[in-house]
């Protein structure tokens, strides 16, 4: 069968190289039927790290506050990721183990690691070390199909295991660092839509997790149950154009307060507002603090997943990463961040 596979992805991969002036919905449309061929067309990838290599190009964040420092936030550098590998697209979150070396899933079903490189300032300038893998069922299989496939959030645990959250088949499951399936976690009991699901996930703990649904619940999970949020409002599903959470954080410094990283789509102009949040726990009740907003002309996209770590100075850089959805006119994006 593969015989047939390279002449209908050549000739999706034109398609999509000849849409953009027509518009972002035939983009769209291009993105998604090229989706389809790299996910049906091709072998699942070996049960291993495959390397992967990325050319990553710098970009401005072209907003004065983020760049002056004048806010809460200072912008500190960032690139766009791009790589001749056709699978490396769809990174719905990362988490690091340290200052530079990292951990993300894609919303195909791949675990993807690497290195950060950075100046004598501490600012990010490239990447290192790049490969990826495929998350694996209880049986060791790749998960292949989307609706097994759909990695959204992601947490390192102190042990070291990692926690994936998964939507249209809902569920939290561990794995290791190799990918290797560890089990299931409970999840909220709360009625999920398909494609709206348990977006952010964070460690809370030695055994313990925080889970945020696309439309606006919050959960603490345990061992054995999750208990909703005092701030939780998972009653109805969120509009498109109002600010959702895509990934948290807890804080490396404060484990009171937890990072969440919202995105607005706004339809009518094809843009985004991305908004970067602090929820401020103590003990039966939470706060939101808003440390920054930003939207066009500032550098947006869909961006699904933060990342925390500790500075050498004590403080504390944030990094934001978007998920491209295989759609040209979109890009991944990693940009970082320092705490004021």
């Amino acid at each position: 069968m593969r015989r047939f596979v390279g002449p209908l992805l050549a000739a999706l991969l034109a398609a999509c190289a000849t849409t953009p002036e027509i518009g972002w919905q035939a983009r769209h449309a291009a993105a998604e039927a090229l989706r389809e061929a790299v996910r049906f067309a091709e072998d699942p990838l070996p049960d291993a790290w495959t390397d992967v290599p990325v050319t990553t190009t710098p970009v401005a964040i072209n907003d004065p506050d983020l760049e002056a420092g004048t806010g809460s936030l200072i912008y500190v550098g960032g690139f766009q990721i791009t790589s001749e590998f056709n699978r490396l697209h769809g990174l719905s979150d990362i988490k690091f183990f340290d200052q530079s070396r990292f951990v993300a899933v894609t919303d195909e079903g791949l675990l993807v690691r690497g290195a950060l490189a950075l100046d004598a300032q501490g600012r990010p300038t490239g990447l290192n070390d790049m490969a990826v893998r495929p998350l694996t069922d209880p049986d060791g299989q790749a998960l292949i199909p989307k609706y097994l496939a759909d990695a959204e959030g992601l947490a390192i645990l102190p042990n070291g295991e990692l926690l994936v959250s998964f939507e249209r088949d809902h569920r939290v499951w561990r794995y290791d660092r190799e990918g290797r399936w560890l089990g299931e976690r409970v999840i909220p009991d709360f009625p999920f839509t398909e494609n709206e699901g348990m977006e952010g996930i964070a460690a809370a703990g030695d055994d313990a997790f925080w889970v945020s649904g696309e439309n606006g619940g919050n959960w603490l999970c345990g061992a054995g149950a999750c208990e909703a949020s005092a701030d939780s409002m998972a009653a109805d599903s969120l509009p498109d154009d109002v600010l959702r959470p895509t990934s948290l954080i807890v804080d490396p410094n404060r484990p009171d307060r937890v990072w969440v990283l919202q995105r607005a789509y706004h339809s009518d102009r094809n843009t985004n507002t991305i908004g970067i949040t602090q929820r401020i726990i103590s003990d039966d009740t939470v706060r939101w603090v808003g440390v920054a907003t930003f939207t066009a002309p500032a550098t947006v996209d869909n961006f699904e997943g933060i990342a925390a770590v500790r500075r050498p100075d004590g403080g504390v850089r944030l990094y934001i990463l978007s998920d491209d959805n295989f759609n040209p006119g979109q890009r991944t994006l990693l940009l970082a961040f320092d705490v004021r």
